[in-house]
């Protein structure tokens, strides 16, 4: 579980399944990438919801824009990602509203 914060920064040495609960309109960072690293983030609304994020730079999402984010309180998004060069990466919808 990463820490929430105003900049919520998913560690990828701590493993490649990570997840934070919004509790706030966040910034997504990453730290410890690899290339070709391919892992998942579960981004959970708090029991307000309407949380919203700004992506961490350079991915190419599946259907050429970023997702909305579920705003229901309490309900969580999960997004896969591959690393496909340095700072570059492909990001996909795993699955929403959950």
């Amino acid at each position: 579980t990463a820490t929430d914060g105003a900049t919520v920064t998913f560690d990828l040495d701590a493993g490649n399944k990570q997840r934070v609960t919004l509790g706030g309109n966040r910034t997504l960072a990453l730290s410890n990438v690899q290339n070709g690293h391919v892992f998942l983030l579960r981004l959970l609304q708090d029991g307000t919801g309407s949380r919203t994020v700004t992506w961490f730079s350079t991915i190419s999402w599946v259907g050429g824009s970023a997702p909305t984010l579920t705003t229901t309180a309490s309900k969580a998004d999960v997004f896969g990602f591959i690393q496909t060069a340095t700072n570059t990466y492909d990001g996909f919808i795993v699955g929403q509203n959950i």
